[in-house]
C-alpha cells in the first residue's frame, strides 16, 4: 500500500473541493491553481497524479493536481512517454 500521509499536508485538503473540480464549458482553474502553487506537498500530489494518469477511472483523474488541469497532465503524460 503505497504512503499517502502528504495528503493531510495538502491545502486542497483544508479548502473548498469544489475549487479543485469546476464544472461546465470554460470553466476556471485559476484559485484552485493558485492555492496549489503553495502547497507543501506540490510535488508530492505530482508524482501521485503521474503514477495514476491513464491507469484509473476518469474520475479519479479529473481536476485540479499539483497546479495542473486534466488537459495538462495528460500532455505531461503523453511528451514523457
Amino acid at each position: 500500500m503505497r504512503d499517502l500521509t502528504w495528503m493531510d499536508d495538502a491545502l486542497c485538503a483544508q479548502t473548498d473541493p469544489e475549487l479543485f473540480h469546476p464544472e461546465g464549458q470554460g470553466a476556471k482553474y485559476g484559485p484552485a491553481k493558485a492555492i496549489c502553487r503553495e502547497c507543501p506537498v506540490q510535488a508530492d500530489c505530482d508524482d501521485f497524479a503521474q503514477s495514476f494518469e491513464g491507469t484509473v477511472a476518469k474520475t479519479h483523474r479529473a481536476g485540479m493536481w499539483a497546479a495542473k488541469s486534466p488537459q495538462q497532465r495528460e500532455h505531461a503524460a503523453k511528451g514523457a512517454a
